[in-house]
């Protein structure tokens, strides 16, 4: 069945494409972290802290230009500071910080650089998608330039494409999408995120994704064939399939390809499959069926 399926991709006039996620990073562990990416603190200005006649600590924390903070962190030195707007932008986790509240007071030059991002050729729809949120109260909103380099490039220097300049950004949280040219589909660039905030406070970066709609092989297709739910999953994930195709063997690799878990499946069309005992992160789906082999991506949280 497959191979006519295949077939008929190849011979016919049919346009499949996908909306699929190029680049993540969620700090949490999908995505390379932040030792992938590149930072550079341009102002070499010391963040208010407790010595200072501010007694600051969370601006504190903030030593470097970007500093990845979990919730625990953050409510260990401000334990008034019980929450930060979670609805509104989906920071569950970890997130990444950057100060602008100085001593003496200066202009924040702080760079947050990607790792390399590739688009596959043919790709259209190019999005980059991101969750921030100012810390401060309506008085001390962030300010933050988004950049991109068109050559790959990882220096200042060769982020010559301003996205956005966001001045004052909400203190609620703030999900934002910026459309990028479809002239970067098989190319490979780079963005980054300056906080030129001037005498502010502290912002939040979380939920980092490129997307893109990219044209589907024939395995492409087939995948979307079966479909994998939730996701993000915390317990179990369930696996179903349409066209009757009969599901026959489970596997689950990490992100370094790493099998850790396999389950043998007697001909089914739906399985629910235990996921509870795995750490939080990326991993794939290997799912063999009576039609061939697809792959399934799924984040665990």
């Amino acid at each position: 069945m497959k191979k006519l399926l295949l077939s008929f991709l190849m011979i016919g006039a049919i346009n499949l494409n996908a909306q699929t996620t190029i680049f993540a990073e969620n700090w949490d562990g999908v995505g390379p972290g932040v030792a992938g990416w590149t930072l550079y603190n341009l102002d070499n200005r010391t963040p208010v802290g407790p010595a200072g006649t501010e007694g600051e600590p969370l601006s504190f924390l903030i030593q470097q230009a970007w500093t990845v903070l979990s919730p625990e962190e953050i409510q260990i030195v401000s334990p008034d500071f019980l929450d930060y707007p979670i609805d509104a932008t989906g920071m569950l986790g970890n997130i990444i910080a950057s100060n602008s509240w100085y001593n003496p007071v200066g202009v924040a030059n702080d760079w947050l650089v990607s790792p390399l991002i590739t688009v596959p050729a043919g790709a259209t729809n190019i999005s980059l998608k991101w969750a921030a949120t100012s810390l401060g109260n309506d008085t001390f909103l962030e300010d933050y330039r988004v950049l991109l380099s068109p050559t790959g490039g990882n220096l200042v220097s060769n982020f010559t494409t301003l996205l956005i300049d966001v001045n004052n950004e909400l203190n609620t949280g703030n999900y934002r999408t910026q459309a990028l040219a479809n002239s970067l589909a098989g190319t490979s660039f780079r963005i980054a995120f300056q906080n030129d905030g001037n005498d502010q406070y502290v912002m939040f970066l979380d939920n980092i994704t490129v997307t893109a709609t990219v044209p589907l092989s024939g395995d492409e297709f087939f995948s979307t064939k079966l479909n994998a739910y939730p996701n993000p999953v915390k317990n179990s994930v369930t696996i179903s399939s349409s066209d009757n195709i009969l599901l026959t063997e489970v596997s689950i690799n990490d992100v370094n390809g790493r099998t850790v878990k396999t389950m043998k499946v007697n001909n089914l069309t739906e399985v629910q499959l235990d996921v509870n005992e795995l750490s939080s992160g990326l991993y794939f789906m290997n799912i063999t069926t009576d039609s061939g082999i697809a792959v399934k991506k799924f984040i665990k949280n």
